[in-house]
């Protein structure tokens, strides 16, 4: 049904044709296409409208973005660290030139946290993700905030590895300190290209303590 609304054949506004129909066309279930449609309108892409059916929405792209879950399309975790690199370095870039004293303050307390919690990694980890959130919130663009919340949920369980492996290795996650701090300050001293490169410098670290290997 994507592809059909994508190519214009169901245009946006549009009525869809009665499930019995959707059926026979893609040769599935009556299920199966109240299942997808349930997908659909949970992502945007579908609207109902009392007593009179469902229609393709406005925004027949949707409003949720989603992975590819099947085996063979699904993101590896370079790819989505890949990802990430791109997103957080302009997030940095972005947020020394827009950070408010707030914005500061939040940069802060999670660092704090990630200090307090160094020795429970999944509290660390925790706190690492709220670290570039808070960042990215410093940007004021919804759109980041957005998508460094869904990559940074993405990649938990990889982060946590990473604090463990911080922790065997050098006793504590001292060089993602390091890195965190030199963030940190380049965003607060409102140095876009500085914080750039610390973000890229991070980043680059944490795929080494992720055991990644990135070309």
């Amino acid at each position: 049904m994507r592809a059909e609304i994508s190519a214009g054949r169901l245009a946006a506004g549009g009525r869809l044709p009665a499930e019995a129909a959707l059926a026979t066309s893609f040769s599935v279930s009556r299920p199966v296409v109240r299942e997808a449609i349930a997908q659909l309108k949970a992502d945007g892409v579908l609207v109902t409208r009392k007593g009179s059916g469902t229609y393709v929405s406005a925004t027949p792209g949707g409003q949720v973005w989603r992975l590819p879950s099947d085996d063979d399309n699904a993101p590896t975790l370079p790819q989505l660290f890949e990802l990430r690199m791109t997103v957080e370095t302009a997030c940095a870039e972005l947020a020394a030139r827009r950070r408010t004293p707030a914005d500061i303050d939040a940069i802060h307390l999670t660092l704090d946290a990630m200090r307090r919690d160094a020795g429970d990694f999944g509290r660390a980890a925790q706190a690492d993700i709220a670290f570039h959130q808070a960042i990215a919130r410093a940007a004021h663009n919804p759109c980041f905030t957005g998508l460094t919340d869904f990559v940074g949920q993405q990649m938990l369980a990889a982060r946590h590895a990473a604090w463990e492996n911080a922790a065997r290795a050098h006793g504590g996650a001292h060089g993602a300190d390091a890195e965190h701090e030199a963030l940190a300050t380049a965003i607060e001293a409102g140095d876009a290209r500085a914080a750039g490169k610390a973000a890229r410098r991070h980043l680059e670290g944490a795929a080494r303590r992720m055991g990644l290997r990135l070309d």
